[in-house]
């Protein structure tokens, strides 16, 4: 009977190490989305602990093969909806920017987000510290969080929360998250996905937009109506030559914004964008600062092309598109 037990076991380890199931089988066919939710509920009431351990199980402990793009996979990404509306007397686009996401936690607004495809939004990883995934709803295709009617929006359940292990809350240095919805969206004219940046670009001395439904003014309220900036965006130099104390300001960082040009409480996890032609792509994720608008402070961003290898890894074969 021990030999035979050897046997089988042997025979189950060639059979999972064989290039055949390696070439043939993804993570999405190997683990079916009730087996995922049910291993994340098992995680998920460990006092605190279940993210790293979950991430420990599938994202760390040793090398995991990254996943190229799949050969079927649309990269349409970035384009903007044109369709713009006259709203009392100033022009309004909704949906300008269909990528944008709501992040909500126990009905209230609670954060912005990005959706990089079908399955997974990109946020801050401050925003998702210490949430229940059952409290945590995504909505996009909104516009106006108090008019149902302006935009066909949908919102989804998210079945796994994927915080970058080393995110620290004293610096926010690796400020950076996935949500991964738990059903899938599908495109349409006001839901669809922003691209990454390529991994060799630099935006600073260009002019990048911040959108977000955040506060307009430092302890004013939050806005209804989504919300576009544009802000200077600095090089680390120039930061670091703020009032920011230089050593608190990363390589893993961006700052953009001068004077009243800023993001504001209520943005964090939405998108610092720039235009490359046609198309937007997710150069920072709006991290932190201090107030809004104030001088000599502007707001600092998750630097987006530090974390690519992060997110091709953590998306487990989705598409992901560049610009």
């Amino acid at each position: 009977m021990v030999l035979q037990l050897y046997a089988l076991a042997a025979a189950v380890s060639a059979l999972l190490s064989s290039t055949l199931i390696q070439a043939t089988l993804t993570p999405q066919q190997t683990l079916s989305s009730h087996i995922d939710q049910s291993i994340q509920d098992l995680l998920s009431d460990t006092n605190g602990t279940s993210r790293l351990l979950f991430d420990d199980i599938f994202f760390g402990g040793g090398d995991i093969e990254e996943k190229e793009t799949p050969a079927n996979c649309s990269c349409k990404c970035g384009l903007v909806n044109q369709e713009i509306r006259i709203v009392g007397g100033r022009p309004t686009g909704v949906n300008r920017y269909p990528w944008v996401a709501r992040v909500v936690y126990d009905g209230q607004f609670h954060c912005g987000g990005s959706l990089l495809n079908g399955d997974y939004v990109l946020t801050a990883a401050h925003c998702v510290r210490r949430l229940k995934r059952s409290k945590i709803r995504v909505i996009l295709g909104d516009h106006d969080q108090y008019v149902t009617t302006d935009a066909p929006a949908i919102m989804r359940a998210v079945s796994t929360i994927i915080r970058h292990r080393n995110f620290d809350l004293d610096s926010y240095n690796h400020d950076i998250a996935l949500l991964k919805l738990r059903k899938p969206v599908q495109y349409t004219k006001n839901i669809s996905p922003v691209c990454l940046p390529q991994a060799g670009l630099d935006p600073s001395g260009r002019h990048g937009t911040v959108v977000g439904w955040g506060r307009t003014s430092e302890g004013g309220s939050l806005a209804g109506i989504i919300q576009e900036v544009q802000v200077p965006i600095l090089t680390l130099q120039q930061c670091r030559a703020t009032k920011y104390r230089p050593s608190r300001i990363t390589p893993n960082m961006i700052c953009a914004g001068r004077g009243i040009q800023d993001s504001c409480q209520g943005d964090s996890g939405g998108p610092l964008l720039v235009n490359d032609g046609d198309k937007y792509q997710i150069v920072g994720i709006v991290s932190w600062g201090v107030g809004c608008g104030r001088p000599g402070y502007p707001g600092v961003y998750t630097r987006v092309t530090s974390y690519l290898n992060w997110v091709r890894k953590n998306s487990r074969g989705s598409c992901v598109c560049f610009s």
